[in-house]
């Protein structure tokens, strides 16, 4: 039966189609929740695996001993503010980043 030429629709067609668009629009709902489960939790393990290296990148730098091999003789060592032990000038304030 149509009005003024435009075909009505059947009951049936109308609640199917309503059918049709709520389980899609379930689908989706359940789609974008697991997305953000997955999303949220591959985050949190990359960044707790992150977070300590960058940490203690950005900590102050310890201090390292070392030898410093153009200093010979024990008076020079000294001069420099440096310990000699078995022949040898040690920097007991090297640091890594040097």
């Amino acid at each position: 039966m149509s009005f003024a030429g435009i075909p009505s629709h059947s009951h049936q067609a109308l609640h199917t189609a309503k059918n049709t668009k709520t389980f899609a629009n379930s689908i989706n709902i359940v789609f974008f929740v697991s997305s953000c489960i997955i999303l949220s939790t591959s985050s949190l393990m990359i960044l707790s695996s992150v977070i300590p290296a960058i940490t203690s990148a950005l900590s102050l730098p310890t201090a390292h001993p070392t030898s410093i091999p153009w200093i010979n003789n024990e008076s020079d060592c000294r001069h420099t503010g440096r310990s000699w032990q078995d022949n040898k000038c040690w920097d007991h304030e090297h640091s890594l980043m040097f």
